[in-house]
Order: structure tokens, then sequence, then C-alpha cells
């Protein structure tokens, strides 16, 4: 309740302009950013609707430590990294020593209910506030035209939601920008690994990810299909040595330090089956044929599926022959 009262204060401003056409033609256009990896790789219809109608603008991306590793190598964009969520009180000194510019543009892409997120409009206080919740807050400029956003993926939903604002419509598409990495290139190498899938059953939340015994199950269900897997494990994971032990026994193991490394494996692979997670938006922008496994109230709901031509939906309670559609990797 606090947060929200503290936000409402925050969003009490209004814009100065009423379109995108009374912007300058080199503007400073600010995304504010402050979420997770697969949140950032869907966004990118938006950055490519600014650069189409302002080849020259100056997009400053406003990221946290969560998904910066994916923002830094985004050629398109300069970018900021602000401290966590909970120290949002931090935000406007860091974003007073960083900018230097007008803000003429803050593109808002998630809820500013929140103090990290309304912090950042009421810091920069800037010409002209669009996107997300622009019918539930007077400081985002209503649409020129009604949205139609019927059970679509969130990086059409950004497309659209672009063109409703006036911008040539982007292509709906998750976006990758990656660096080589000869760390895992040697490791592919050295495990003499081809044509192999990769496999992940974690995700930011226990409810949607899956235990060691299923994750078991899966891998020995593909083993015996004939095909090859690799399980990557993140250096975060508490108990990975567990994980390591019981998963080796049906696949490669690959420990992962950073999504640039995962990044790699996947872009390399034949396919890949995961849990709701940014994998999943990794392997769609690369049209990589996708297992993509999730609870099952969202079995039907298209926000974050995989986009990749070859896919298949699963439930993470499902059946192993059931979620495991192999035919999909031929």
């Amino acid at each position: 309740m606090f947060k929200k009262f503290v936000s409402s204060i925050l969003n009490r401003r209004v814009n100065k302009l009423s379109s995108i056409n009374a912007l300058p033609n080199k503007p400073n256009v600010f995304i504010n950013a402050t979420f997770q990896i697969g949140d950032y790789l869907a966004i990118s219809p938006i950055i490519e609707a600014v650069k189409s109608k302002w080849p020259e603008s100056n997009i400053i991306v406003l990221c946290t430590k969560k998904n910066e590793d994916v923002v830094k190598y985004d050629p398109r964009i300069n970018y900021i990294c602000l401290p966590k969520e909970n120290q949002w009180y931090k935000y406007p000194s860091v974003l007073r020593e960083n900018i230097d510019c007008n803000a003429d543009l803050l593109i808002e892409v998630s809820s500013i209910e929140k103090p990290h997120r309304s912090i950042v409009g009421y810091t920069l206080n800037p010409d002209l506030t669009i996107g997300h919740d622009y019918d539930k807050h007077k400081c985002i400029q209503n649409p020129l035209i009604q949205l139609d956003n019927d059970n679509i993926s969130k990086p059409e939903y950004w497309s659209r939601l672009m063109a409703a604002y006036g911008f040539n419509k982007p292509s709906g598409k998750f976006k990758v920008f990656s660096k080589e990495n000869n760390h895992i290139e040697n490791l592919i190498k050295r495990e003499n690994l081809k044509d192999y899938l990769v496999f992940n059953p974690f995700a930011s939340r226990n409810s949607r990810s899956l235990s060691i015994k299923k994750s078991v199950d899966i891998l020995q269900k593909l083993k015996n299909d004939g095909f090859n897997c690799v399980f990557i494990l993140p250096s975060y994971i508490k108990n990975k040595d567990i994980w390591k032990k019981e998963l080796k026994l049906v696949s490669s193991v690959f420990c992962v330090e950073s999504v640039q490394d995962a990044i790699y494996v996947i872009k390399k692979s034949r396919g890949v089956i995961s849990v709701d997670t940014a994998i999943i938006h990794i392997a769609s922008a690369y049209n990589i044929p996708t297992i993509g496994l999730f609870k099952e109230e969202q079995l039907e709901c298209k926000l974050w599926h995989p986009q990749s031509p070859k896919n298949h939906i699963g439930s993470l309670t499902g059946n192993i022959e059931d979620i495991i559609n192999s035919t999909i990797f031929h």
C-alpha cells in the first residue's frame, strides 16, 4: 500500500507534448527497462520503431543488473545500469550523474505503480511519455488508435502499441545481441558436441521450474529417442552439485556463468527444451525448434510462447510422453 501511495505521488506529472510528431528530429529517447532478461528481449520492436522514425535518435535504456548482460551488447542503444529495485531512492542521484541531456521521450514498458519505475519518470520529467498502462495513468499519453492485443505474443504487443502511437509498425519478434564466446566454443569442441539439444529446467520462480526427477525423466526420454542433450547449469543455483551429479548420467552438463554463455550454447544447438523463461525467447530469436513448458493456466496464453516455426507447448505437470514432442527436432 505504501509503495502504491508513493508511486501515485510520483506519477502526478503531465506531458508537455501530445504527439510523437512534436518531438525534435534527433530526440533523446529513454526506455524504462528495469525488469527481467526476457522482457528486454521482447521490447526490440520498440527500439526498431524509434530507430525507423528517427535514425539519429539517442536511445538510452535504463536497466538493472538483472538484464544488463543482454542490454550492454545491443548496438542500437546506450544504457545506464541502475541499483536494485529495492534501492529505488538512489535512482535520482544515479540518473543526474549520468544524464546530460533533455528527456524528450520516455517509453514506459511496465507498470509504473511501483516506486522503482515511477521515480524514473518523476526524475527525468520528459516532454512526452508513452507506453504501457496508458489507460491507468494520466502521465502516459493515450495512443492515437485503439490497441488490439487479444492473445498475442509480447513482442507483437509492443509492435502494435508503437504503431498505435504513430510509428511505422516494426516486426514483432524477439531479438538477441551476443558476443563471441571462446570459452563456450572451446568447451563445445572439447566435448565433441554436435547436433545437440539444450535443456533448461530453471525459471525465476520455483512454481515455473522442474524438479530433478522430472528433468532426469525428460532427458532419459530424449536420450532413448537418439538425441544428445546439453543441460545448462547456472552458477547461481544453490544445489548445483546435486543437479550435476544426477543429470550428468543422462546428458552433458555445461556450467554457465552468464546469460551470454547460455546464448552461445543455444544458438549452436539443434533445439531447445525449456520452462517459461528467457531461454525460450533466445531460441525464438534464432528460430530454433523449441519445446516450451508452461503452467497449466498459461497453455492457451501466447504472451511468452515460443515463436520459432517449429515449436510445441507442454504442461509442466504433464506426462513425459505428452510434453516431449521430439518430432519438431527432425
